[in-house]
């Protein structure tokens, strides 16, 4: 059995990369998710609520 070509993920999952907010604990953290995911659909690592919001912090994950 012969192994495949290693393909960098980013290249077919397009994804953000944002600081976010839990609104019920009040816990921080960096959130990466696939375009188009909405934030009322992620989840606290802590407190597992759905009361997710962007902090407004702009993280630039392009390659210069």
């Amino acid at each position: 059995m012969s192994m495949g070509k290693t393909v960098d993920i980013n290249e077919n999952t397009p994804h953000k990369v944002s600081e976010v907010i839990c609104i019920n604990c009040k816990y921080r953290w960096l959130a990466v998710r696939p375009v188009g995911t909405l934030l009322k659909d992620l989840e606290c690592p802590i407190c597992g609520a759905g009361y997710v919001i962007e902090t407004g912090e702009e993280i630039n994950t392009d390659e210069e």
